[in-house]
């Protein structure tokens, strides 16, 4: 194997000759000067002592002047690339599931734009569990009755769901007086069982307005503002809707599961401002709410 110097003893006789002074290269450098020149004096005895016509005041010889002449553009290039990769634009990679997106995060993500302006965010959803190790993720976020358990992840309670049932105030006009059970019913693919966990096995027969199933939990609630019907939902997820009038909560009391969300990363992606910035931004997010919902049997 060949030896050759290091690129730090060839970066510091870089800035000797740029600068002519051993104390202002090493102040360029974020050195002392004794560093500098012990080196310089390394470099020197490396190379056969040819470096220096007069080493004590920094003048190089013509054979030195040609290797530096060689340096510089191999310097400017690597400072080139690194100055590349720190000005490429940050981003936070977080996979998420698609009702949990539409209906509670985007809505939010005005608030967390404020606090990174200038980072890409971007948001995939999908059911599966994901493999933050092997996938492209910084982040995921996921229902479970529990926190995933895997080594050097961090797992964060973000909100458990609370249930209730709502529907459009114009289907509620248009029935006055009826009862939820004799209300055209809306329910996900995903989450069928919804009706029942809310009213109990032995009042989630079905209704006589019959049954409307969609894919997604945000299709099924943009059903219940179109006036389609009623919906079992969380009133996390329902809270826009809520909150503009587009629905009310008609079942008068909330059902409290023992599922929730869950934000999860790699213990080593914290080290990343964007990514924690992000975390305690959900963490204000759902503790403003925490709380607020009660719990009925």
């Amino acid at each position: 194997m060949i030896d050759r110097p290091s690129l730090k003893a060839l970066r510091v006789l870089l800035e000797v000759r740029r600068s002519g002074s051993y104390a202002v290269a090493a102040q360029r450098l974020g050195v002392t000067p004794s560093a500098v020149s012990h080196m310089i004096a390394a470099l020197d005895a490396e190379l056969g002592g040819t470096l220096f016509e007069d080493r004590r005041r920094a003048r190089l010889s013509p054979r030195a002047e040609r290797l530096v002449d060689s340096l510089e553009p191999a310097f400017q290039a690597i400072a080139h690339a690194v100055g590349q990769y720190r000005a490429q634009r940050a981003s936070i990679r977080v996979s998420t599931l698609s009702s949990l997106a539409v209906l509670w995060l985007i809505p939010r993500l005005g608030r967390l734009r404020a606090r990174l302006p200038n980072v890409d965010i971007l948001v995939s959803t999908d059911l599966r569990p994901v493999d933050l190790n092997a996938e492209p993720f910084d982040c995921a976020i996921r229902w479970a009755t529990s926190p995933p358990e895997a080594a050097g992840l961090v797992t964060l309670p973000l909100f458990r769901e609370h249930l209730a049932v709502v529907a459009s105030p114009r289907l509620l006009d248009g029935q006055k007086g009826a009862s939820i059970a004799a209300l055209p019913r809306l329910k996900a693919r995903s989450r069928m069982d919804d009706w029942s966990l809310f009213l109990g096995d032995d009042d989630a027969g079905e209704p006589a307005a019959g049954i409307t199933v969609f894919e997604t939990r945000s299709q099924m609630l943009e059903a219940a503002v179109a006036g389609l019907g009623a919906a079992v939902i969380d009133l996390s997820l329902a809270e826009q809707s809520l909150a503009a009038g587009h629905l009310v909560d008609i079942g008068g009391r909330t059902v409290e599961q023992p599922v929730g969300y869950y934000f999860i990363c790699r213990r080593a992606a914290l080290d990343e401002r964007p990514l924690r910035i992000f975390r305690d931004w959900l963490v204000e997010e759902t503790a403003s709410k925490s709380g607020e919902k009660g719990s009925a049997a």
